[in-house]
């Protein structure tokens, strides 16, 4: 089996993600994890069910990458915070989950590519704001085409408009 040709697949790259991660944060939870650990790595497994499910989104993985890269530092603070208060086999699995984030936010970066988008905060346009405006106005009085005027009066409900 070729791990390799099983990541460049995109659909089978966000099952992996998921099912590893299932599997982190299963065995990490075993030790006394605070509530707030249980509840951003829930947001982040329904981000990835999303994101599964919603093949063509990008709104998902965008969603999901988020999640995950803002769970590496709440990992980190947690970790350091309830080291003592946390037993070992959580700590390794804790510690490990961590590690693997920033790979599957490498593997869910080309799943983003993959459908179509990317990782952009801000768009930056350099149209003038007048500009971008006049060119999304529509003006819908302007764009009916007139009827032909005729010497004979027709009742023809599209005159009434």
């Amino acid at each position: 089996m070729d791990i390799q040709a099983l990541v460049n697949q995109p659909f089978v790259r966000i099952r992996i993600i998921a099912f590893v991660h299932f599997c982190l944060i299963v065995n990490a939870l075993l030790g006394a994890y605070p509530p707030a650990y249980t509840f951003y790595n829930i947001l982040f497994m329904v981000s990835l069910m999303w994101a599964i499910h919603s093949r063509e989104s990008t709104d998902a993985i965008q969603s999901a990458a988020a999640i995950n890269f803002s769970s590496f530092f709440f990992d980190l603070i947690i970790i350091f915070s309830f080291f003592y208060r946390i037993n070992g086999w959580a700590l390794i699995f804790g510690g490990i989950n961590m590690v693997v984030r920033p790979i599957s936010l490498i593997l869910l970066h080309k799943e983003l590519v993959d459908r179509g988008g990317d990782f952009v905060l801000v768009s930056v346009t350099t149209q003038p704001n007048n500009q971008r405006a006049q060119r999304n106005y529509q003006d819908i009085d302007g764009s009916r085409p007139t009827p032909p005027q005729s010497n004979s009066q027709q009742s023809n409900i599209s005159n009434l408009f």
